[in-house]
């Protein structure tokens, strides 16, 4: 339950937690709902946190009255794809009714596939004895935090893409009980590359399929990814960072060849791709049977066919694990508490 004169900002670790937020009048009628895709697509325009919640929020919320009983709850639940709905009687909030109560209307059952395939040479000689996933932060290595954060997301079968080292990842990890998940191990004879490995799955997936490279370090919860791939209804969703670049020069903008101004060392903010994606189990007939394939091919196909692909920011911390650098000063996140 959200206040209207609150902030972005003040509301979105709620919003993000739980993926539904309800704002409330001063006599408990409904204003509008929050969700916490809508917080991201502002995020995307590069929204401020600052902003009152009722930029960002739905004026005109589903709702559903109590005298229709729940079923009618459940309807609009299955029909807009949200995850939540508030029930009403005379437009004051009596309770709201989610997504996991009504089992048909979600998305269908979730699989991952977690690529850890790769020899991690800009970290070696580290990765000549250990798979960069393997690498421990804190407690546990890179890609058992991955793993357990896809069981919290309710994934029950984590397929591994595996190649260097390969047995390292079984002797580790075994059936994947301890993690809450049941692990299924892919042997690519030749890496495959980010999207090629997904031609190895067995069988094809029921549900939508979380990809996710296997170095990254993050407190995404992939129900959030989940959510908005599946309500915005489209082939593949790329989850995406914020990078800002600081330009060293003045920038001439201008129209043709009139200055208009000149922007003094100006700084670009761009979405970069995360290395985490959702998809439809339908994209993997684009995929060539154990053919090298990058995921920017395989989008890049998808879109030719014309078929929609979205971009979900990520608003919670991201690590890539790319370089000495970048894995000491995770490393040194953990030593000094600032990270869980």
């Amino acid at each position: 339950m959200l206040k209207p004169d609150a902030t972005v900002g003040d509301v979105l670790e709620q919003v993000r937690e739980m993926g539904f937020g309800v704002v409330l009048g001063d006599d408990g009628e409904v204003l509008g709902t929050v969700d916490d895709g809508a917080v991201r697509r502002a995020a995307l325009k590069h929204a401020a946190l600052d902003l009152p919640v009722m930029t960002v929020m739905s004026g005109r919320p589903l709702v559903a009255d109590v005298a229709d009983g729940p079923e009618r709850a459940a309807d609009l639940l299955r029909a807009y794809r949200v995850r939540a709905v508030p029930v009403v009687e005379n437009a004051r909030l009596v309770e709201v009714r989610t997504l996991d109560e009504v089992p048909d209307a979600g998305p269908g059952k979730p699989i991952a596939v977690v690529m850890v395939g790769g020899r991690g040479e800009r970290l070696r000689p580290l990765t000549d004895k250990v798979p960069k996933p393997l690498l421990r932060i804190g407690p546990s290595s890179i890609v058992e935090r991955l793993i357990s954060s896809l069981a919290t997301a309710g994934i029950e079968d984590v397929y591994l893409a595996v190649n260097y080292k390969a047995d390292e990842f079984d002797n580790r990890l075994g059936d994947g009980s301890e993690l809450g998940v049941r692990l299924h191990y892919m042997r690519e004879k030749e890496p495959l590359h980010t999207a090629g490995a997904l031609s190895l799955l067995p069988v094809l997936p029921a549900g939508p399929v979380i990809v996710t490279n296997g170095d990254l370090v993050t407190d995404l919860d992939f129900a959030r990814l989940l959510d908005f791939h599946w309500h915005h209804g489209g082939a593949i969703t790329v989850a995406g960072v914020e990078h800002k670049t600081q330009i060293p020069y003045g920038v001439l903008r201008s129209v043709e060849h009139h200055l208009l101004e000149i922007d003094e060392k100006p700084e670009r903010r761009d979405f970069v791709s995360a290395g985490m994606y959702a998809m439809q189990p339908e994209v993997l007939r684009f995929i060539p049977p154990e053919t090298r394939m990058g995921m920017p091919d395989l989008i890049a196909d998808v879109l030719a066919e014309g078929l929609p692909v979205h971009v979900f920011p990520v608003l919670e911390r991201w690590f890539d694990i790319g370089s000495p650098e970048e894995f000491e000063n995770v490393l040194l996140q953990f030593a000094t508490g600032d990270q869980e």
